[in-house]
């Protein structure tokens, strides 16, 4: 995570500084500006982190939840701040200002809501499977966005520096073209994805409510219960 957030300060300040090439003026605007914003994300990756911990970890405290939760929210609420803010203060650079507090806001409502569906998933209340729909779309459909901004970011970059075949030049078109290659990849998945459920209920039968009761048991494979599944050729009922 160190590494992480030492990565995210000298690319912003450095690169970005060195591409525009700006008065030292609007170079400590932008230093304190990601300074802050960097502050921020160095605390949401530490939620994130600290989440992925939880969800594998057995009686854990309402108040470590509670502490969680509370800090997600505040990162929320300051990135909503911030970005109110960089409209009213920094209208000519909003572009390129506000690009992490959309990012940091994606990362945050991601992590938040995987978070309220795990709670949702311990609670044992109602039925797992759209629970994990939903969880799969958030996230799905938010890194698909901060890889679709990030990409207009180093384009919009690219566009105010120019080309001019410089070391510069050279970093920037990796990072495009890594960020494409992290989309191309993610939308591919997303789609084997999809097929593979269209494949599933077109060679599967859905059970029945009779075949459920008959069945009375929790799958076995993911060991909740069961109120929508898929028969196999052999009779048995699991969850899609």
């Amino acid at each position: 995570m160190y590494d992480r957030a030492l990565n995210f300060l000298l690319f912003k300040v450095v690169f970005v500084g060195a591409i525009l090439e700006p008065r030292w003026e609007e170079l400590l605007i932008w230093t304190a500006w990601f300074t802050i914003l960097g502050f921020l994300r160095v605390f949401s990756m530490l939620c994130r982190d600290r989440f992925e911990f939880l969800i594998v970890s057995s009686n854990v405290p309402t108040r470590v939840h509670v502490k969680l939760l509370s800090m997600l929210t505040v990162i929320l609420i300051s990135t909503i701040a911030l970005f109110i803010f960089c409209i009213s203060v920094f209208r000519s650079m909003l572009l390129l200002l506000s690009f992490e507090c959309f990012t940091l806001f994606l990362d945050t409502i991601q992590t938040l809501v995987k978070y309220v569906i795990h709670l949702g998933d311990v609670s044992h209340q109602g039925p797992c499977e759209s629970r994990r729909t939903v969880q799969y779309y958030t996230e799905f459909i938010t890194d698909t966005m901060i890889l679709v901004t990030t990409l207009g970011h180093y384009l919009h970059i690219m566009y105010l520096h120019g080309i001019s075949f410089t070391l510069i030049d050279a970093v920037l078109f990796l990072n495009i073209r890594s960020v494409f290659n992290n989309l191309r990849k993610k939308l591919s998945n997303h789609q084997a994805y999809r097929q593979a459920l269209i494949d599933m209920e077109a060679s599967y039968p859905s059970a029945t409510e009779k075949q459920l009761a008959d069945y009375d048991d929790d799958c076995a494979i993911c060991r909740d219960s069961m109120t929508s599944a898929k028969v196999l050729p052999c009779g048995h009922i699991f969850h899609l």
